[in-house]
Protein backbone atom coordinates (compact mmCIF):
# COMPACT_ATOMS: atom_id res chain seq x y z
CA UNK A 1 0.00 0.00 0.00
CA UNK A 2 2.61 2.56 1.11
CA UNK A 3 2.69 6.34 1.00
CA UNK A 4 2.17 8.93 -1.71
CA UNK A 5 3.57 12.44 -1.36
CA UNK A 6 1.81 15.41 -2.95
CA UNK A 7 3.92 18.57 -3.07
CA UNK A 8 2.09 21.90 -3.36
CA UNK A 9 4.47 24.68 -4.32
CA UNK A 10 2.01 27.17 -5.83
CA UNK A 11 -0.61 29.35 -4.17
CA UNK A 12 -4.12 27.88 -4.07
CA UNK A 13 -6.64 30.21 -5.66
CA UNK A 14 -10.01 29.74 -7.30
CA UNK A 15 -8.27 29.69 -10.68
CA UNK A 16 -6.58 26.40 -9.78
CA UNK A 17 -9.26 24.81 -7.59
CA UNK A 18 -9.37 21.90 -10.02
CA UNK A 19 -5.86 21.04 -8.87
CA UNK A 20 -7.21 20.50 -5.34
CA UNK A 21 -10.10 18.46 -6.75
CA UNK A 22 -7.52 16.35 -8.61
CA UNK A 23 -5.73 15.74 -5.29
CA UNK A 24 -9.01 14.56 -3.78
CA UNK A 25 -9.56 12.28 -6.76
CA UNK A 26 -6.05 10.85 -6.38
CA UNK A 27 -6.71 10.08 -2.72
CA UNK A 28 -10.00 8.34 -3.57
CA UNK A 29 -8.65 6.25 -6.44
CA UNK A 30 -5.08 5.65 -5.26
CA UNK A 31 -3.91 2.30 -3.93
CA UNK A 32 -1.79 3.89 -1.20
CA UNK A 33 -3.17 4.10 2.35
CA UNK A 34 -1.26 7.25 3.40
CA UNK A 35 -1.10 10.53 1.52
CA UNK A 36 1.22 13.33 2.62
CA UNK A 37 0.27 16.79 1.37
CA UNK A 38 3.36 18.93 1.70
CA UNK A 39 3.12 22.71 1.31
CA UNK A 40 6.55 23.98 0.27
CA UNK A 41 6.61 27.42 -1.37
CA UNK A 42 2.84 27.93 -1.41
CA UNK A 43 1.92 30.94 0.73
CA UNK A 44 -1.71 31.66 -0.07
CA UNK A 45 -4.92 29.66 0.33
CA UNK A 46 -8.17 31.23 -0.85
CA UNK A 47 -10.65 31.17 2.03
CA UNK A 48 -13.24 29.67 -0.30
CA UNK A 49 -11.15 26.51 -0.78
CA UNK A 50 -10.28 25.93 2.87
CA UNK A 51 -13.31 23.65 3.41
CA UNK A 52 -12.07 21.42 0.58
CA UNK A 53 -8.61 21.16 2.17
CA UNK A 54 -10.12 20.51 5.60
CA UNK A 55 -12.28 17.63 4.40
CA UNK A 56 -9.49 15.71 2.64
CA UNK A 57 -8.46 13.85 5.84
CA UNK A 58 -12.11 13.27 6.74
CA UNK A 59 -13.06 11.62 3.47
CA UNK A 60 -9.82 9.64 3.41
CA UNK A 61 -10.65 8.25 6.86
CA UNK A 62 -13.96 6.95 5.50
CA UNK A 63 -11.92 4.98 2.94
CA UNK A 64 -9.60 3.64 5.67
CA UNK A 65 -6.85 5.91 4.41
CA UNK A 66 -4.89 8.70 6.03
CA UNK A 67 -4.06 12.22 4.88
CA UNK A 68 -1.27 14.12 6.61
CA UNK A 69 -0.81 17.84 5.95
CA UNK A 70 2.73 19.12 6.41
CA UNK A 71 4.42 22.51 6.13
CA UNK A 72 8.03 23.53 5.69
CA UNK A 73 7.81 25.59 8.89
CA UNK A 74 5.26 26.99 11.34
CA UNK A 75 5.54 30.46 9.82
CA UNK A 76 3.98 29.33 6.56
CA UNK A 77 1.04 31.70 5.85
CA UNK A 78 -1.22 28.82 4.83
CA UNK A 79 -0.55 27.03 8.12
CA UNK A 80 -1.43 30.24 9.96
CA UNK A 81 -4.63 30.63 7.93
CA UNK A 82 -5.65 27.02 8.58
CA UNK A 83 -5.39 27.89 12.27
CA UNK A 84 -7.44 31.07 11.79
CA UNK A 85 -10.37 29.26 10.15
CA UNK A 86 -10.50 26.48 12.74
CA UNK A 87 -9.19 23.52 10.73
CA UNK A 88 -6.24 23.04 13.09
CA UNK A 89 -8.47 23.11 16.18
CA UNK A 90 -10.95 20.71 14.58
CA UNK A 91 -8.37 17.99 14.09
CA UNK A 92 -6.58 18.60 17.37
CA UNK A 93 -9.94 18.12 19.16
CA UNK A 94 -9.31 21.31 21.06
CA UNK A 95 -12.15 22.33 23.36
CA UNK A 96 -10.78 25.86 23.50
CA UNK A 97 -10.36 27.89 20.31
CA UNK A 98 -6.70 28.79 20.57
CA UNK A 99 -6.08 30.26 17.13
CA UNK A 100 -9.43 30.98 15.46
CA UNK A 101 -9.85 34.51 14.14
CA UNK A 102 -12.85 36.57 15.22
CA UNK A 103 -13.52 37.10 11.51
CA UNK A 104 -13.83 33.37 10.83
CA UNK A 105 -16.91 31.21 10.62
CA UNK A 106 -14.96 28.18 11.85
CA UNK A 107 -14.58 24.96 9.90
CA UNK A 108 -16.99 22.42 11.29
CA UNK A 109 -19.57 19.73 10.70
CA UNK A 110 -23.24 20.67 10.45
CA UNK A 111 -25.22 17.76 11.82
CA UNK A 112 -28.83 18.91 12.14
CA UNK A 113 -31.37 21.71 11.71
CA UNK A 114 -30.45 23.32 15.02
CA UNK A 115 -26.84 23.62 13.95
CA UNK A 116 -28.03 25.17 10.68
CA UNK A 117 -29.68 27.90 12.75
CA UNK A 118 -26.67 28.39 15.01
CA UNK A 119 -24.20 28.50 12.14
CA UNK A 120 -26.29 30.96 10.13
CA UNK A 121 -26.77 33.23 13.15
CA UNK A 122 -23.02 33.18 13.71
CA UNK A 123 -22.40 34.29 10.13
CA UNK A 124 -24.77 37.23 10.53
CA UNK A 125 -23.40 38.30 13.93
CA UNK A 126 -19.82 38.34 12.66
CA UNK A 127 -20.64 40.73 9.82
CA UNK A 128 -18.31 43.77 9.82
CA UNK A 129 -21.32 46.04 9.17
CA UNK A 130 -24.47 46.78 11.12
CA UNK A 131 -27.49 44.77 9.94
CA UNK A 132 -31.06 45.42 11.01
CA UNK A 133 -33.48 42.52 11.50
CA UNK A 134 -34.80 42.63 7.94
CA UNK A 135 -31.32 42.71 6.40
CA UNK A 136 -30.24 39.84 8.65
CA UNK A 137 -33.26 37.80 7.60
CA UNK A 138 -32.61 38.46 3.91
CA UNK A 139 -28.91 37.73 4.23
CA UNK A 140 -29.72 34.36 5.79
CA UNK A 141 -31.54 33.22 2.63
CA UNK A 142 -28.53 31.88 0.69
CA UNK A 143 -27.19 29.96 3.67
CA UNK A 144 -30.48 28.21 4.40
CA UNK A 145 -30.91 27.40 0.72
CA UNK A 146 -27.52 25.72 0.48
CA UNK A 147 -27.88 23.93 3.82
CA UNK A 148 -31.25 22.53 2.84
CA UNK A 149 -29.97 21.34 -0.52
CA UNK A 150 -27.08 19.54 1.17
CA UNK A 151 -29.13 17.96 3.97
CA UNK A 152 -32.06 16.87 1.84
CA UNK A 153 -30.38 15.63 -1.29
CA UNK A 154 -26.71 14.88 -0.59
CA UNK A 155 -27.17 11.38 0.85
CA UNK A 156 -23.78 11.86 2.47
CA UNK A 157 -22.62 9.39 5.09
CA UNK A 158 -19.64 11.63 5.82
CA UNK A 159 -21.51 14.80 6.65
CA UNK A 160 -21.87 18.43 5.65
CA UNK A 161 -19.00 20.81 6.40
CA UNK A 162 -18.85 24.59 6.32
CA UNK A 163 -16.22 27.27 6.59
CA UNK A 164 -16.26 31.01 6.03
CA UNK A 165 -14.42 34.25 6.55
CA UNK A 166 -15.54 37.86 6.74
CA UNK A 167 -13.13 40.01 4.77
CA UNK A 168 -13.29 43.81 5.22
CA UNK A 169 -15.48 44.15 2.13
CA UNK A 170 -17.05 40.72 1.59
CA UNK A 171 -18.07 37.40 3.07
CA UNK A 172 -16.49 34.28 1.61
CA UNK A 173 -18.45 31.19 2.57
CA UNK A 174 -18.27 27.55 1.49
CA UNK A 175 -20.30 24.44 2.25
CA UNK A 176 -19.36 20.96 1.09
CA UNK A 177 -21.37 17.77 1.51
CA UNK A 178 -19.26 14.91 0.04
CA UNK A 179 -22.51 13.22 -1.03
CA UNK A 180 -23.75 11.86 -4.36
CA UNK A 181 -23.80 15.22 -6.16
CA UNK A 182 -26.62 17.24 -7.71
CA UNK A 183 -26.54 15.66 -11.20
CA UNK A 184 -26.57 12.12 -9.82
CA UNK A 185 -29.41 12.96 -7.45
CA UNK A 186 -31.51 14.53 -10.20
CA UNK A 187 -30.98 11.58 -12.54
CA UNK A 188 -32.14 9.27 -9.77
CA UNK A 189 -35.12 11.51 -8.99
CA UNK A 190 -36.30 11.97 -12.58
CA UNK A 191 -35.37 8.52 -13.79
CA UNK A 192 -33.99 9.93 -17.02
CA UNK A 193 -30.57 10.33 -18.58
CA UNK A 194 -29.44 13.96 -18.51
CA UNK A 195 -26.01 15.52 -18.83
CA UNK A 196 -24.59 17.09 -15.67
CA UNK A 197 -25.07 20.55 -17.17
CA UNK A 198 -28.73 19.80 -17.93
CA UNK A 199 -29.19 18.58 -14.36
CA UNK A 200 -27.73 21.78 -12.93
CA UNK A 201 -30.01 23.90 -15.11
CA UNK A 202 -32.98 21.86 -13.89
CA UNK A 203 -31.94 22.31 -10.25
CA UNK A 204 -31.95 26.10 -10.61
CA UNK A 205 -35.30 26.32 -12.40
CA UNK A 206 -38.16 27.97 -10.56
CA UNK A 207 -40.35 25.40 -8.85
CA UNK A 208 -37.68 22.74 -8.41
CA UNK A 209 -37.38 23.47 -4.72
CA UNK A 210 -35.36 22.00 -1.89
CA UNK A 211 -38.28 22.67 0.42
CA UNK A 212 -39.38 19.64 2.43
CA UNK A 213 -42.26 19.62 4.88
CA UNK A 214 -41.03 19.62 8.45
CA UNK A 215 -37.73 21.32 7.68
CA UNK A 216 -36.92 24.98 8.25
CA UNK A 217 -39.33 27.08 6.19
CA UNK A 218 -37.04 29.83 4.98
CA UNK A 219 -35.74 27.90 2.00
CA UNK A 220 -37.45 28.63 -1.31
CA UNK A 221 -35.39 26.70 -3.85
CA UNK A 222 -32.06 27.08 -5.61
CA UNK A 223 -33.70 29.50 -8.05
CA UNK A 224 -34.10 31.89 -5.12
CA UNK A 225 -30.41 31.49 -4.29
CA UNK A 226 -29.54 32.37 -7.88
CA UNK A 227 -31.78 35.45 -7.80
CA UNK A 228 -30.29 36.54 -4.48
CA UNK A 229 -26.79 36.45 -5.98
CA UNK A 230 -27.90 38.57 -8.94
CA UNK A 231 -29.89 41.10 -6.90
CA UNK A 232 -27.06 41.67 -4.42
CA UNK A 233 -24.12 41.67 -6.85
CA UNK A 234 -22.61 38.59 -5.25
CA UNK A 235 -20.98 35.58 -6.82
CA UNK A 236 -21.55 31.85 -6.64
CA UNK A 237 -19.43 28.90 -7.64
CA UNK A 238 -20.86 25.40 -7.70
CA UNK A 239 -18.79 22.26 -8.25
CA UNK A 240 -20.67 18.98 -8.37
CA UNK A 241 -19.81 15.59 -9.86
CA UNK A 242 -18.12 16.35 -13.19
CA UNK A 243 -19.51 19.86 -13.74
CA UNK A 244 -19.26 23.44 -12.52
CA UNK A 245 -21.59 26.44 -12.62
CA UNK A 246 -20.59 30.01 -11.77
CA UNK A 247 -22.32 33.37 -11.45
CA UNK A 248 -19.95 36.33 -11.35
CA UNK A 249 -20.38 39.97 -12.36
CA UNK A 250 -23.83 39.20 -13.68
CA UNK A 251 -22.58 36.48 -16.02
CA UNK A 252 -23.13 32.73 -15.86
CA UNK A 253 -20.75 30.02 -16.97
CA UNK A 254 -21.12 26.27 -17.00
CA UNK A 255 -18.66 23.58 -17.98
CA UNK A 256 -17.08 20.20 -17.36
CA UNK A 257 -14.42 19.56 -14.72
CA UNK A 258 -11.13 17.93 -15.66
CA UNK A 259 -11.69 15.42 -12.86
CA UNK A 260 -14.91 14.88 -10.86
CA UNK A 261 -15.43 16.18 -7.35
CA UNK A 262 -17.03 14.00 -4.70
CA UNK A 263 -20.42 15.49 -3.87
CA UNK A 264 -21.22 19.19 -4.09
CA UNK A 265 -19.23 22.28 -3.15
CA UNK A 266 -20.96 25.67 -2.95
CA UNK A 267 -18.88 28.86 -2.70
CA UNK A 268 -20.69 32.14 -2.05
CA UNK A 269 -19.26 35.66 -1.96
CA UNK A 270 -21.45 38.49 -0.69
CA UNK A 271 -20.44 42.14 -0.48
CA UNK A 272 -20.21 43.70 2.98
CA UNK A 273 -21.36 47.19 2.09
CA UNK A 274 -22.84 49.45 4.80
CA UNK A 275 -24.66 51.39 2.07
CA UNK A 276 -26.06 48.26 0.46
CA UNK A 277 -29.69 47.28 1.00
CA UNK A 278 -29.88 43.50 0.81
CA UNK A 279 -32.86 42.36 -1.21
CA UNK A 280 -34.56 39.08 -2.01
CA UNK A 281 -37.17 38.28 -4.64
CA UNK A 282 -40.49 38.00 -2.78
CA UNK A 283 -42.36 36.82 -5.87
CA UNK A 284 -42.56 33.28 -4.51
Amino acid sequence: MGEFKIVISSDITLSNIQYVIAIQNRIITGNENTFIIYFTDAKYLDAAISVLIGTLPIYASKLNKKVLIRFRDNDNPIFKFIKKVGIYDYFSNSKVSKYISQKAIPFGKITDENMMEIYTDKIIKLAPIQLDDEASEILSVPFFEIYQNCFIHAESDVGVFSCGYWMPDELVFSIYDMGIGIPCNIRNHLGVSKSSEECIRWAFEKGTTTQVEGLIKRGLGLDTLRKFIYLNNGSMLLYTNDAYYTINNGKEEMGVLNVPIQGTLFIIRIKADPDNIYVVDREE
